[in-house]
């Protein structure tokens, strides 16, 4: 993302409503010690990170699907504190993800004191916060395109940390805010059949025909709000999750938790 230097007038108008989104963010953490995943003890800080953020229509509020704002500052401040994340990695859901301009460098999380006078909690602190504001901007640029392109989101974020993290992204942990609806100009999930097996092989064939399996291997794939579209009736669901099952869990070989909302 672009990060042109603003008019020093704007400061105080820009500091406000980020000084709001710590604080919604903040009230996330209450009530919510225990996270709604299963999944193994790391040591601190010690594990890079990556946010899914989904920008299209069906995430704009409860009442057409997943309200991505809220679930983002419900759940990525205690993702960041129970997964130890030692670097936060970013990418939108929108018509295209792999080739999509909304972008940002990775956060440092824990990072190096530049002098002995340097609080190492302090530049925790600072990067925490860089980390959920650059979360917001992602999440306002993917809104801006639209679309879901759930695939090549999840694509983009396996490659960003493999390319920054090497074999240790083999035990990343990535936070997905999305309902999983596929919807591109070549694949629309709803259009497809998913009853049989044989027809959901079809349909997963279909779709990455000629894109990347996204490179999860080894990791942990957290959820959120998936399966949650208000168009989705409840005997599809099964057809869905085997579906994303096969993509995700049997070619792709990520350890996948889905939230309990």
């Amino acid at each position: 993302m672009s990060r042109a230097a603003r008019p020093s007038g704007t400061h105080h108008a820009l500091v406000r409503p980020r000084i709001a989104l710590l604080a919604a963010l903040a009230l996330g953490l209450t009530g919510c010690s225990d996270m709604p995943w299963s999944g193994g003890d790391k040591s601190a800080r010690s594990v890079p990170c990556g946010v899914v953020v989904d920008g299209s229509g069906s995430g704009t509020s409860d009442t057409t699907g997943v309200d991505v704002k809220k679930k983002l500052q419900q759940t990525l401040v205690p993702f960041l504190d129970d997964r130890h994340c030692s670097s936060l990695a970013y990418a939108p859901v929108t018509v295209s993800s792999w080739t999509s301009s909304c972008r940002h460098s990775p956060v440092d999380l824990n990072p190096k004191p530049v002098s002995d006078t340097s609080d190492p909690e302090v530049l925790r602190q600072r990067a925490r916060i860089t980390a959920i504001n650059a979360a917001a901007e992602m999440l306002d640029c993917a809104r801006g395109q639209n679309g879901s392109d759930v695939l090549g989101a999840l694509a983009r974020i396996a490659q960003s940390l493999r390319e920054n993290h090497g074999t240790a992204a083999d035990g990343a942990a990535v936070l997905a805010v999305s309902d999983f609806e596929q919807a591109d100009p070549e694949f629309r999930i709803s259009k497809e059949s998913l009853t049989t097996a044989s027809e959901r092989t079809r349909a997963v064939k279909k779709l990455l025909n000629g894109r990347k399996l996204p490179a999860l291997r080894g990791m942990d794939l957290y959820t959120v709000g998936y399966g949650k579209s208000p168009t989705r009736k409840p005997s599809t669901y099964e057809g869905f999750d085997q579906f994303w099952t096969d993509i995700l869990t049997t070619r792709a070989k990520a350890h996948v938790h889905h939230d309990d909302e």
